[in-house]
């Protein structure tokens, strides 16, 4: 081969490497452009999108356009959703929700269920999201707890449109962050900003109740503890602690080591508490017959004769649902309440309140939430 044919030849490689290189970058680009134009597109057709936050599990989470339906894994989340008033867009829940809370949630008791708390059905999560005259994924947000947040992101990564958020609902500290952050998802910024001004107001009454009173000392016994041996109850850092402190209690497990310590009937005995709260498993809008009988069960334990709680019958049987999450000022208000029962503080019109204005339940007054509801 000559000198000149090898240039030659060279040169066509050139040209060969330099077009393919130029063409990618093109497509590169306008792939980029093409992206960007939809970007562009939907913030057109969707004022105020896209909307991102960062959430409780320190995620960036983004939707594109209006949530149009909605899929809870959570009791909490179903009820941050109804609290805002968006409890129609909900589409998909667990058995917590439409089988055990079907008295509490109405309204979702005939959505189809997407698993249990703790085991999700991923293909009937996404068959639910489905649009079936299109078969394309409109708006949809799955609310998940921060801990379950990770496992569901990996089984939904491959359905853009579905967008995975980790918001708790539950604990204090993150309370007000995350009903904030689920307004904005939802375009419910006042409704949000409504609620939380509404709590805290609630909460302030009954600081401000019970603000100089002598602290009973309580203890606080988890509901499926029964016997003198283990002992369930709550310590520092957990929400019951939190929540006996601003009611005006003194939390006799509060300077144990561990947040849900365990313990036996002859150490209550020892710190000799004036009352001792207790709730009944799995409640959402009244204790039932049970709650007698777990209060006669702790009455009757044996060497507690001269215990203040046991000597003047303050033991107390609270349904579980309003101790916890969106709803746990209510439970505040009926704590401070049983530990002062001469303030002037009303736990009934809170939890009306609360029912009829936030959650669209209707309150009956022959519910009985706390057992003896003699306080």
């Amino acid at each position: 081969m000559n000198k000149n044919r090898k240039i030659a030849i060279a040169a066509v490689a050139c040209i060969v490497l330099v077009t393919a290189v130029l063409g990618a970058a093109y497509l590169g680009g306008l792939m980029e452009q093409l992206e960007l134009d939809e970007s562009n597109e939907d913030s057109q057709i969707y004022p105020g999108y896209p909307r991102t936050i960062t959430d409780s599990a320190g995620r960036n989470v983004t939707i594109y356009k209006p949530v149009e339906r909605i899929i809870t894994l959570t009791s909490d989340g179903a009820e941050g959703v109804r609290t805002l008033g968006a409890v129609d867009n909900i589409v998909g829940v667990t058995d917590m929700i439409n089988k055990d809370g079907k008295e509490y949630f109405p309204e979702l008791a005939d959505n189809p269920s997407v698993g249990t708390w703790k085991e999700f059905d991923y293909e009937r999560i996404v068959d639910i999201s489905m649009n079936n005259n299109t078969g394309t994924v409109p708006g949809v947000l799955v609310i998940s707890y921060v801990s379950k947040v990770s496992e569901v992101e990996e089984k939904l990564s491959s359905f853009e449109h579905i967008a995975v958020v980790g918001l708790d609902l539950y604990k204090e500290e993150t309370f007000d962050a995350e009903i904030v952050k689920l307004g904005y998802l939802l375009e419910r910024e006042e409704e949000a900003q409504d609620f939380i001004d509404w709590r805290h107001e609630k909460i302030a009454t009954t600081k401000s109740a019970v603000d100089g009173l002598e602290r009973p000392k309580v203890y606080i016994e988890k509901g499926s503890s029964t016997g003198t041996g283990e002992l369930g109850t709550y310590g520092r850092g957990s929400a019951f602690d939190m929540l006996c402190e601003i009611a005006g209690g003194e939390n006799v497990a509060t300077h144990m080591d561990t947040t849900y310590p365990t313990v036996d009937w002859e150490w209550v005995i020892e710190q000799n508490p004036d009352i001792i709260i207790k709730e009944e498993p799995r409640t959402f809008l009244e204790v039932t017959g049970k709650a007698e009988e777990m209060r006669e069960e702790v009455l009757n334990r044996p060497g507690a004769e001269n215990m203040s709680a046991i000597k003047n019958e303050r033991v107390y049987i609270l349904n579980r649902k309003m101790d916890y999450g969106l709803e746990n000022v209510v439970g505040l208000t009926y704590w401070a309440k049983i530990f002062h029962p001469d303030t002037s503080l009303d736990p009934e019109a809170v939890y009306r309140e609360y029912l009829e204005k936030y959650q669209g339940l209707e309150y009956h007054e022959d519910k009985m939430v706390v057992y003896p509801d003699e306080m």
